[in-house]
């Protein structure tokens, strides 16, 4: 990959020698003048640099004022900056340092010693890259299940607690869809746990595919995932449940040799947005949901309505009225 340098001075003759001092590293492939910090912000916002080289001339430490904003963007106060001022300039040069710059150099400084400066500081660079990344790649996994890909359990918790959060503070309503496969432990102990693992897989690729983007599909443990559905109303979230439902027929016929057909049954809460509900009740309503689905024969869906004066009111018990 090239190294790409913004090179920056209002100055024609100083923005050479920024030219002639990166090119003479040989470590800058491709470089861009600017004569403003304007200038310099909008080539960052249109595309990546590696580098910033900076000249100040006879300017004083107020012309550094641009190091403060790009400190304000996390992607740009990664750039390694290096300043070149007078060795004279004291003043400048510590202000330099202080806003930010990663070196402050003078264009009467050796060559061999810009190039080792420059080197390792794009080197410094390159590993918080790849320390940044491995970071992140830490995080994914720590809140991704390693069987399907899907969200797990842990990111589950707080994405509900912090949907929940935000409803209250909106009014917009959300859904929770649990997602039970059926006959699961049947599978298992019929075809052995790496069929059954790959029953899973399928159906967490059907889940993810049915979603909305801005849904969350989520393993939620063992045979049982869940759905949380954003600015979404109950008939909405039948909507999904029946494409699930749907797109589920479509995946068992590849399973068309087992005894039990592969279904899922699928149990749905729904918060209005008009009050605040704890999380672990939107759980547990869709839990009775769930298991009223599985009760009524599988294969099917059944919602819970959050306006029954008894909160512990399973679907399966409450009247029919408030059953969908």
């Amino acid at each position: 990959m090239k190294t790409s340098a913004l090179l920056l001075s209002p100055s024609p003759s100083e923005l050479d020698l920024l030219a002639m001092a990166g090119a003479g590293s040989g470590l800058v492939e491709a470089a861009l003048r600017c004569t403003s910090p304007e200038q310099l912000f909008d080539l960052l916002e249109k595309g990546r640099s590696d580098l910033i080289l900076c000249g100040c001339g006879e300017q004083g430490p107020e012309a550094l004022s641009w190091l403060k904003t790009l400190a304000k963007r996390e992607s740009w106060r990664e750039i390694p900056v290096v300043v070149f001022a007078a060795e004279d300039r004291l003043e400048t040069r510590i202000a330099a340092l202080e806003l930010g710059a990663c070196e402050v150099l003078s264009f009467t400084t050796p060559e061999p010693e810009i190039a080792a400066r420059l080197r390792r500081r794009l080197q410094q660079r390159e590993e918080l890259r790849r320390l940044k990344k491995s970071r992140e790649d830490l995080a994914r996994v720590a809140l991704t299940d390693g069987l399907t890909g899907l969200c797990n359990r842990a990111f589950f918790d707080a994405s509900l607690e912090s949907e929940a959060a935000r409803s209250a503070r909106t009014g917009a309503p959300y859904s929770l869809l649990l997602v039970d496969v059926d006959h699961f432990k049947w599978v298992n102990d019929t075809y052995g746990h790496q069929l059954g693992d790959t029953v899973l897989q399928a159906i967490a690729r059907v889940l993810r595919q049915a979603a909305r983007k801005s849904d969350m599909a989520f393993r939620y443990g063992g045979e049982e995932f869940a759905l949380l559905l954003p600015d979404t109303d109950v008939p909405k979230a039948q909507v999904l449940a029946a494409r699930i439902h749907h797109e589920i027929a479509d995946l068992a016929t590849a399973y068309k040799h087992f005894r039990q057909p592969l279904t899922v049954s699928i149990g749905i809460s729904c918060c209005s947005g008009e009050k605040e509900v704890e999380p672990a009740l939107i759980i547990e309503q869709a839990d009775c949901a769930l298991y009223a689905a599985k009760r009524k024969g599988r294969n099917r869906t059944e919602i819970f309505h959050f306006g029954h004066p008894d909160p512990r009111l399973s679907a399966a018990e409450a009247p029919s009225d408030l059953r969908m």
